[in-house]
């Protein structure tokens, strides 16, 4: 039970829907293209619900939902970390993933800016750490 006058507060961030056209291309570009890997995959009554997400970070999802197609391209921007955001968008655009952004130098970070196969964009973050005066 919770006590008089605390509030309670959101933990973490479970799963993340992307709306897609096709789940089976989506589930490919995402393994494929980004490595991430697939995660669940569980069918009902006209219903899959199919989630990836990035090696390492097992407390995130991302659903490939088929079933909202007026939203197909229209997702929010995500911010993904990297520890090489040159070396990783020489790598993307060696699998085919168009670079929006190339790679440009920030105070503490590089950033580039990616598209997926539906037009959805992420920032690709290297983040950087300089020591303090």
């Amino acid at each position: 039970m919770r006590k008089r006058g605390t509030m309670s507060e959101i933990t973490r961030i479970l799963t993340v829907t992307v709306a897609v056209a096709d789940q089976e291309e989506a589930l490919a570009w995402y393994t494929e293209k980004l490595g991430f890997e697939k995660r669940l995959d569980r069918e009902g009554p006209g219903f899959r619900w199919l989630t990836v997400g990035p090696k390492g970070q097992a407390d995130l999802e991302v659903l490939l939902a088929s079933w909202f197609p007026d939203r197909i391209g229209k997702s929010a921007m995500w911010v993904l970390e990297t520890p090489d955001c040159r070396a990783l968008c020489e790598d993307l655009r060696r699998r085919g993933v168009t670079i929006i952004e190339e790679p440009t130098e920030g105070a503490h970070r590089v950033e580039a800016v990616i598209e997926d196969l539906y037009g959805n964009q992420y920032e690709l973050v290297e983040r950087r750490t300089h020591p303090s005066p």
